[in-house]
């Protein structure tokens, strides 16, 4: 094979492999070979402050889901301000046109819900590694006990958010009162049911339907094959034509299956509701339900 037919051969193959991967979504090889680039700021929102400690991605800053939530009107656990979230981004070193890349442990959903916040403040460049920290080390990247070098900067916050990843309680409200969207539960199924639960009540909103999170994902924590998502979103009524509304305990498992929905299937129309059962479950005139759907 001459060289000529042999770079329109790897051209093409890495011109597929580009189409194939969503946007959001990194590979452990993608990001070791633009780990370096001036651009790109890494972040670790692994739970455990000590496995940072031990040992992280080069680079990585360590930064912890609980900062990123905050009791609004009484309700635990909901998203910080966008003021408060864009000040821990400049401290971060992070503006607007940084390539954010978060990592978590294997199949975990901290990742995603940072993810979500940057998609609710309209922060394009953001990413997700496919398969965690776990995977990087497994495979045997780089893994350093440094800090990075972070000179802060100024966020700036945008003038209008992107209430259309973001979905309210008066919203949800509605939609259980007058259809308009399909309601996705996507807590265990004994969670789901009431069989367990920490709660003021037990179950689920009023004719949410089930599907665990977790489920769309392999047993290394990558995501299973894009067609066979669609086919068990499809058979759950949730298709592309619709709005999908996703709720969990406190929006944090949510914020997995709105990444897997918006960024690796591309549905159009998909909002967390990070109130969910948390906030949802402390309204006594509200309805709830237990049992199977």
């Amino acid at each position: 094979m001459n060289r000529k037919v042999l770079f329109v051969l790897t051209l093409l193959f890495v011109c597929t492999s580009a189409q194939t991967l969503p946007a959001k979504l990194v590979r452990t090889e993608w990001l070791a070979a633009n780990l370096t680039k001036e651009n790109i700021r890494v972040i670790d929102v692994r739970d455990d402050i000590r496995g940072y400690w031990q040992g992280h991605i080069p680079g990585a800053v360590y930064f912890s889901s609980d900062a990123m939530r905050l009791a609004d009107h009484g309700v635990p656990a909901m998203l910080i301000p966008p003021e408060a979230l864009v000040i821990m981004l400049g401290k971060m070193g992070i503006h607007r046109e940084t390539m954010v890349v978060v990592y978590t442990e294997q199949g975990d959903y901290k990742a995603a819900y940072l993810i979500w916040a940057l998609d609710y403040i309209g922060h394009v460049h953001s990413a997700m590694v496919e398969g965690g920290f776990e995977k990087w080390k497994k495979e045997g990247n780089a893994i350093t006990q440094d800090y990075p070098k972070i000179i802060p900067v100024k966020y700036e916050l945008p003038s209008t958010l992107n209430h259309k990843v973001r979905a309210t309680l008066e919203e949800v409200k509605e939609v259980v009162t007058d259809g308009g969207a399909v309601l996705l539960d996507v807590r265990p199924a004994q969670l789901y049911t009431g069989e367990n639960g920490m709660w003021k009540r037990k179950g689920h909103i009023k004719g949410a339907i089930n599907h665990f999170w977790g489920d769309d994902l392999k047993e290394d924590g990558t995501w299973k094959n894009a067609e066979e998502l669609r086919t068990v979103y499809k058979q759950l009524g949730a298709t592309p034509d619709k709005l999908i509304i996703v709720s969990c305990g406190q929006g944090l498992m949510s914020a997995h299956a709105y990444f897997t929905l918006k960024h690796v299937l591309g549905y159009p129309s998909v909002k967390n509701y990070d109130g969910s059962f948390n906030e949802w479950s402390n309204i006594d005139e509200l309805p709830v339900e237990t049992g199977p759907e």
